[in-house]
């Protein structure tokens, strides 16, 4: 080969990497929206400081940590998470990795076991919001084991790790109140009795999400539901 082409060759090569890498770099930079959720609390912020691995902020001030409802959406340009308190850099609170598809998350911030750092353990939870409309009513499930609900005579299956929205409103029914029961499955067995009796309220205009998650201290099944509030 001459050298000419040689050089050519070496310079389209080099081109093609620096492409490459651009691409990467973006991907990379590409921004996720997130929503915050302290299932309950430890300590006593009610904001978080978010920065990325190196400790560079992704938000330009701290971000709300309620516990009662979403905070309202802030954009990130990382997937790498770690929060920190609010005036101080160097507390950690917790930290998570997002998954690399996804554009739109449910942080949710659980306690940590009994005398770990740092003090929240964190779960993402992809918004399923093209599918999640007024009325609705998303189950999300980090209990460790499969969950049951039977909601006004419909059965509905939640496994670990997943979501399953109860469509309240194509029945036909109704806004109103509708039973709701819950059985864990142990072992690949469903238990007969059930953990947790109760009524949900279906309103138009309002789509609920309902967290069961496993509280790293007691050990005992744990629910929130959170009302987020949509178009009719």
């Amino acid at each position: 080969m001459k050298h000419s082409a040689i050089k050519s060759f070496i310079h389209r090569l080099a081109l093609t990497l620096l492409l490459a890498a651009s691409v990467i770099s973006g991907r990379a930079a590409e921004a996720v929206k997130v929503r915050l959720l302290a299932f309950s609390r430890v300590g006593n912020e009610t904001e978080v400081g978010i920065v990325d691995a190196d400790g560079k902020p992704l938000a330009k001030k701290p971000v709300a940590l309620p516990t009662q409802q979403l905070s309202e959406s802030t954009e990130i340009a990382s997937r790498a998470l770690v929060f920190t308190a609010p005036d101080d850099a160097k507390k950690i609170l917790g930290k998570v990795t997002l998954p690399a598809s996804g554009a739109e998350f449910i942080l949710v911030f659980l306690p940590a076991s009994e005398g770990t750092q740092p003090p929240y353990q964190i779960d993402a939870v992809a918004l399923p919001s093209s599918e999640f409309h007024g009325g609705d009513y998303a189950f999300i499930n980090y209990s460790g084991s499969a969950v049951g609900s039977v909601i006004d005579g419909e059965k509905l299956q939640i496994p670990h790790g997943k979501c399953t929205i109860y469509k309240a409103m194509e029945s036909g029914k109704k806004p109103g109140n509708r039973p709701m029961v819950c059985y864990r499955q142990k072992d690949g067995v469903w238990e007969t009795t059930p953990f947790y009796s109760s009524r949900i309220i279906v309103q138009e205009g309002v789509r609920n999400l309902v967290f069961i998650c496993l509280d790293p201290r007691s050990g005992a099944i744990d629910f929130r539901g959170i009302a987020d509030f949509v178009d009719r």
